[in-house]
């Protein structure tokens, strides 16, 4: 379920560290009153970095990330020919959604701020069906690296917007992996647990 936040958040709660900001409605009973009263808060949830895999990948992220530019799957064909075999063969049944996410991508640079979001939104349909042959053994998992890479962008130019669920559960996903040797953050995972409750609770 998408919505949009009638304020824009500060995105960074650490230096050097990029999150998604994901609000959390938590019902408080005010005995005096004798009534509940719902109050939202922020949940970060940090951005883990994504990887190259290979030198083949990592030639790729570099030449994007030496652009400022998210991971244009069009583009990587036009600048590394040798991958366009491995890509048709994972994305031929989505290859229109990829054309039309490299259109938005081009406005957005550009300075369409509206495409930012569509590219975003487009993003989120296409990590559907990840993983592939192509990103897990060749191209490296460029669609997380543009998730973030769009949240990020979209904070900067103080765009509203909200992730679908299903989003959100992923990010928290890789940060508990990330995190998955380091002490437990209780006010993460009860922010986490809230979460998840009032997603149960939508459905019935």
């Amino acid at each position: 379920m998408r919505c949009s936040r009638n304020t824009v958040r500060i995105m960074k709660r650490e230096e050097n560290k990029n999150y998604y900001i994901e609000p959390v409605e938590i019902e408080i009973y005010l005995k005096k009153a004798g009534k509940v009263r719902t109050v939202i808060k922020d949940m970060y949830i940090e951005l883990i970095e994504v990887e190259p895999i290979s030198e083949g990948s990592k030639k790729i992220f570099d030449h994007f990330i030496g652009r400022g530019d998210p991971i244009d799957l069009m583009e990587v064909q036009n600048m590394f020919p040798e991958f366009i075999k491995v890509i048709y063969d994972s994305y031929y049944k989505n290859m229109d959604l990829f054309e039309k996410l490299s259109m938005h991508y081009k406005t957005a640079l550009g300075g369409s701020n509206d495409s930012w979001r569509l590219a975003l939104y487009f993003t989120e349909l296409l990590l559907k069906y990840e993983p592939t042959v192509a990103s897990s053994k060749f191209l490296g998992d460029f669609q997380t690296y543009n998730l973030n890479y769009l949240i990020t962008k979209l904070y900067s130019v103080k765009q509203n917007f909200l992730l679908e669920d299903s989003t959100v559960a992923y990010l928290i996903k890789r940060r508990n992996m990330a995190y998955r040797d380091k002490p437990r953050d209780k006010e993460f995972d009860k922010l986490v647990e809230l979460w998840e409750f009032n997603i149960k609770e939508k459905f019935y």
